[in-house]
């Protein structure tokens, strides 16, 4: 499977998505602009506005951060810290998230008799 990387994001090609729409769909996942990508990419922004459009209307999405959540849910693009999680458990190599025990703990609440910790200051008391 043919896949393209950017920044923490990972991208699937033949998934439903051209080159340039998958391209910029990572880069918005990202966290970028249009103006950046179109920098970046060396296009006119209304080129790079135009596939992301593109993108949004073969993912049924409204805007951005649904063009992200519809990717992410049709299995088009993954973060790449969930792959690596996804490889180190097919590997069998677990991280140890045992605590080292502790001594037991034990507190002490020493009260005397006739005072109460909970006394409420209210004004009206005294008039």
């Amino acid at each position: 499977m043919n896949a393209i990387v950017h920044n923490q994001w990972k991208g699937f090609l033949d998934m439903g998505l051209a080159l340039r729409e998958l391209e910029f769909t990572l880069m918005v996942a990202a966290g970028m602009t249009g103006k950046e990508i179109a920098k970046q990419a060396g296009l006119a922004p209304d080129s790079v506005k135009k596939r992301i459009a593109s993108a949004m209307f073969k993912l049924k999405a409204s805007n951005r951060p649904q063009l992200i959540a519809n990717a992410i849910r049709n299995g088009i693009i993954a973060p790449l810290a969930i792959l690596l999680m996804v490889c180190t458990v097919v590997i069998g190599g677990t991280p140890d998230l045992e605590r080292a025990p502790r001594g037991k703990v034990r507190i002490t609440r020493i009260a005397k008799p006739g005072t109460r910790d909970d006394l409420l200051y209210n004004p009206f008391d005294y008039v």
